[in-house]
């Protein structure tokens, strides 16, 4: 998941003679310090997700554009060692020291071309620079990622879930972002299919992952769902999915006969995240926090301590391990659906304190909007919802949970360790809808 991020490094030999060192070399040292720097994949720009523009000095902006192409633009305005300027401060270092000339230069053009791009000024020895730029890139790759995604649609959402939908045309045109649709019988088919030795091979690697507290029949649909959801994202391509398993080729009937939770969780944690419910919108929020680098809890907040403000985080089954990667997850009975004649598996574990990120993905109008919402998992345990589980507080208190349903998040959302909102915001400017940070 780490950014393809190609470097492009503007030099112009204009100005040579008023420095007495060598300016290109001095520029090319530079580069390798950005590159070491940043925790990017560096690659040629016709493999790349988006574009670094290391801007250190006053060069013409027209070489640059053209070599930018369509993807995604972030300009480091970067400066080296001391910030300081002395009475020594002369041609040379004004030519030296001129990433505040050069990168106005580049930011007038694509201001005037109407294109966006996120903007770092800094020094490549401040760590909160170097942060800076590593999430406006992050953004930027997820961007593109985004746009040639394909969200597997298995079945259709569940009857009068309208919140959770959306028209997969005006998605398409609007974000890039494909739905695929998948019958729900292609999943039951799939999970005849699978082989015997398959499920045995991934009990294996179950029991080595989990503390395995269910046998049976129970957890073997479990596992064999799991391999037959593996065959579907690897059949279509998906980046993502969303199921609805209400139905009867999947949960209300044979031969699968369960709630496939452990398969979605599973999947989610490999780095192809599902919903539930046919919740396609979650799940563009979900694959946004995975191509940043978090975990994408599929959730809701299910009820308010108002005595701490903590709101409880829980699931109906759906998990990321990546949500408290130092855990030891339990595999249980599934118990919100105890009374079907066979219950699934399901993990449980309980989030680490720390902050933490809600993300919702909202159709408004015609278009669309990004939903950050900032706070902190508080270490709250609950393990008896059976599910992954956690307390979060807002930043800014319950008053930021009103603004987050008025931003249009609905019922389910996507939860990940650490500050986000930075880095999706860079995402939903270059995928052209709007951002909210509550």
């Amino acid at each position: 998941m780490r950014p393809r991020i190609a470097l492009i490094e503007p030099y112009w030999d204009f100005w040579e003679s008023s420095v007495a060192f060598d300016l290109r070399a001095d520029r090319a040292a530079f580069a390798a310090a950005v590159r070491a720097a940043l925790p990017v994949e560096w690659v040629a720009p016709g493999q790349a997700d988006a574009v670094l523009v290391l801007q250190t000095m006053a060069t013409p902006p027209a070489p640059t554009l053209a070599q930018l192409g369509d993807l995604p633009v972030v300009i480091w305005a970067a400066h080296r060692g001391d910030a300081a300027l002395g009475d020594a401060f002369d041609h040379g270092a004004i030519t030296a020291q001129g990433a505040t000339v050069g990168a106005p230069m580049l930011t007038s053009m694509l201001v005037r071309a109407g294109r966006p791009f996120e903007l770092v000024l800094g020094r490549v020895e401040d760590p909160g620079t170097v942060a800076a730029v590593a999430a406006a890139l992050a953004g930027a790759a997820a961007a593109t990622r985004l746009r040639r995604a394909r969200i597997g649609r298995v079945g259709a959402p569940i009857a009068g879930y309208d919140c959770v939908d959306t028209d997969a045309a005006l998605l398409r045109r609007a974000t890039g972002i494909e739905l695929v649709p998948i019958g729900s019988a292609e999943l039951r088919d799939a999970y005849e299919a699978v082989a015997p030795d398959r499920v045995a091979e991934l009990e294996r690697e179950t029991r080595a992952t989990y503390d395995v507290e269910l046998a049976g029949d129970g957890l073997e649909r479990s596992l064999r769902a799991a391999c037959a959801l593996d065959d579907l994202v690897a059949r279509h391509a998906l980046d993502a999915g969303a199921m609805n398993c209400h139905v009867p080729e999947i949960r209300l009937g044979d031969p699968i006969g369960i709630a496939p939770c452990f398969a979605l969780g599973r999947s989610t944690t490999n780095g192809v995240p599902w919903t539930c419910a046919g919740d396609v919108l979650t799940a563009v929020a979900m694959l946004a926090a995975k191509l940043l680098g978090g975990a994408a809890q599929y959730h809701e907040l299910e009820a308010v301590d108002h005595a701490s403000g903590e709101l409880v985080l829980a699931s109906s089954g759906e998990f990321d391990l990546a949500l408290a990667p130092a855990a030891q997850p339990r595999l249980i009975a599934n118990g919100w659906f105890a009374a079907d004649p066979c219950t699934g598996a399901c993990a449980c574990f309980s989030a680490p304190a720390g902050p933490a990120t809600l993300i919702g993905f909202a159709q408004v109008g015609a278009g669309y909007r990004l939903i950050a919402a900032e706070g902190a998992f508080t270490g709250r345990a609950f393990p008896a919802t059976g599910t992954a589980n956690g307390g979060f507080r807002f930043d800014r208190g319950l008053d930021a949970w009103t603004d987050w349903c008025r931003a249009g998040a609905n019922h389910h959302s996507s939860a990940t360790p650490g500050a986000l909102a930075p880095a999706l915001g860079a995402v939903a400017r270059f995928l052209g809808i709007e951002a909210v940070r509550v």
